[in-house]
């Protein structure tokens, strides 16, 4: 009787423990960086004007702050975190305003791979097929497993990686398409 009492607590200790550092992650992930709420302030603005589904990368640019891969992440993370923010974000998903273009064509061309039961491509085959170097090939793979997107899978044969099961149920895949506008006065957005 005595060892069930002391396994019991141990577990509700053990269980507590683990939503303290769970709910210390997120509140860390949820906080966002002056330059970074900065962005998100003019992606709120921009949003739905002119049919815009602006991403965060124009974003960055739109308010020249350095766009990184941990600044996109971050504020990825965020909108994907809050779909209450905008129409836009629970509309077009997350996913939408959260990658570059070079990340959307990468993965559309694996969920095309995948779904029609055709071989991965290779990380090379990604890159001369979009137009970039190999290391930006594999730093978009790189954001693109981050995200959850896809998942490393080395017996998959070319990049190594399979697409995450509801990315290829949904039909079609609108996240992943795109095109950018520049209007005459400069200014830059996304619609799908």
């Amino acid at each position: 009787m005595l060892q069930r009492t002391i396994c019991r607590h141990v577990l509700i200790a053990l269980t507590l423990a683990v939503t303290i550092a769970g709910q210390a992650t997120a509140d860390a992930k949820d906080k966002l960086k002056a330059d970074d709420q900065r962005v998100l302030t003019y992606l709120l603005g921009d949003w739905g004007k002119d049919y815009s589904v602006t991403s965060v990368d124009i974003a960055l640019r739109a308010v020249r702050v350095k766009d990184t891969d941990e600044t996109r992440f971050r504020i990825g993370s965020y909108i994907k975190a809050h779909p209450e923010l905008h129409e836009v974000i629970r509309r077009w998903g997350w996913v939408t305003l959260a990658l570059t273009p070079d990340e959307k064509l990468i993965a559309r061309a694996l969920v095309n791979a995948e779904r029609d039961g055709k071989p991965t491509p290779s990380i090379g085959e990604i890159a001369k097929a979009i137009g970039i170097a190999e290391d930006q090939a594999k730093r978009s793979l790189s954001i693109l497993e981050r995200y959850e997107i896809i998942r490393r899978n080395p017996s998959r044969g070319g990049a190594g990686f399979n697409v995450i099961t509801r990315y290829l149920k949904w039909e079609p895949r609108l996240d992943f398409l795109f095109h950018q506008v520049t209007l005459a006065d400069g200014r830059q957005f996304n619609t799908n």
